[in-house]
């Protein structure tokens, strides 16, 4: 039997709390060895977008992949999108084309789970919940290690699904989170966001007016954004915060040099392969080539060994003490995923699946080469 299972059924399979749990016992197993993971790869194809307002921008259809094994699962997740990039606000920022989107995630994706013990095809996976929750659990994991005892402050920049799942992560990760700050450049944005459900018992959640004011006085930062250049300033740092960041380019080289810990997702998968077709829409221009050559480590932070930082995995096993004093300020470089975390989710949304007799079966014969 084959599962197809939809966003809508994955939402109720997987919360946050269950997602935390997940990724944990995953990143233990990468730490030891006992599962393996591969690099994402992004093949990008330039074309050209064409706004509102009938300005031709740069564009490029990418199809990202990436693959794990856990000790029950293989997984391979595929991931088409329509890219382009414009000048906002006096900074450039990568978005997705409106007809691409869909109203769980700005992706299209989807999730091919395996059973390592058989070979065979279990279930496909709608992949939007997935995307949003691994991210944000994987910073809630790093904060256990990194934000000081007592945190009690939440500033986020953004506002988007990435946005949300980091604070929603906070809220299940950190005891204690008694306030949130939200800036985004949107002013309806940062209401629809201070509105939100899911922090409906934080006691003080409000709308900042810059992202200066949301950042100072906050225990732990979230900075959750498209922008392709840094967010904010050096100077707005604080003994004892905790920042984490979604895209590697959102800190300035010099702000990362600040930090007296920096820790990773995984030191052996710092960045995704991008290939870069060379067509008639070409080449990409020199704003686009930067969200590729920069958005991921080292960037324009080459002074920082990279490959011998802490990770999720050395926090979780002892092999790193995380932060050792209150005054400390610590960052979580959360800049690309890996194959690992889908395939621990989907594993435990195709169990939860099975035991609640959800999701619609889909006929073997419609992959004949598989059985």
């Amino acid at each position: 039997m084959i599962l197809a299972i939809d966003n809508t059924e994955a939402q109720g399979l997987l919360d946050m709390r269950t997602t935390l749990d997940a990724l944990e016992e995953v990143y233990r197993d990468l730490g030891t060895g006992a599962v393996i993971t591969s690099p994402r790869i992004d093949l990008l194809t330039p074309d050209s977008y064409a706004d509102e307002d009938g300005n031709t921008l740069p564009g490029a259809h990418n199809l990202k992949t990436m693959s794990a094994s856990t000790q029950k699962y293989a997984m391979i997740r595929f991931l088409t999108d329509k890219l382009f990039w414009e000048e906002r606000h006096g900074n450039y920022r990568r978005n997705r084309t409106p007809g691409t989107q869909r109203a769980h995630s700005v992706t299209r994706g989807l999730l091919f789970l395996f059973s390592v013990e058989t070979g065979d095809l279990l279930a496909l996976v709608s992949e939007g919940h997935i995307r949003n929750l691994r991210v944000g659990a994987a910073a809630g994991l790093a904060a256990r290690y990194l934000a000081k005892a007592g945190a009690s402050s939440v500033a986020v920049l953004g506002t988007g699904f990435m946005a949300g799942a980091h604070v929603d992560a906070m809220l299940n990760a950190v005891d204690g989170i008694k306030s949130i700050r939200v800036f985004s450049p949107n002013p309806e944005h940062r209401e629809r966001f201070v509105e939100d459900p899911r922090w409906e018992n934080c006691p003080d959640v409000a709308a900042a007016d810059s992202a200066e004011e949301a950042v100072r006085g906050s225990d732990i930062v979230v900075i959750a954004t498209n922008a392709l250049t840094p967010v904010i300033q050096t100077g707005w740092l604080e003994p004892g915060m905790y920042v984490c960041t979604v895209r590697h380019c959102e800190l300035a080289p010099e702000t990362f040099g600040r930090f007296d810990v920096l820790a990773v997702n995984s030191k052996e998968n710092l960045r995704p392969t991008a290939f870069i077709a060379k067509n008639a829409s070409g080449p990409l221009p020199e704003q686009v080539m930067l969200d590729i050559d920069t958005g991921y480590p080292p960037g324009n932070a080459t002074e920082i060994d990279w490959g011998r930082l802490p990770d999720v995995p050395d926090l979780l096993l002892g092999r790193h003490p995380g932060r050792t004093s209150p005054d400390q300020i610590t960052c979580f470089n959360n800049s690309v995923g890996f194959g690992l975390q889908f395939a621990a989710l989907a594993g435990r949304v195709y169990e939860a699946a099975v035991s609640a007799g959800v999701g619609r079966e889909i006929p073997e014969d419609l992959f004949p080469d598989l059985f």
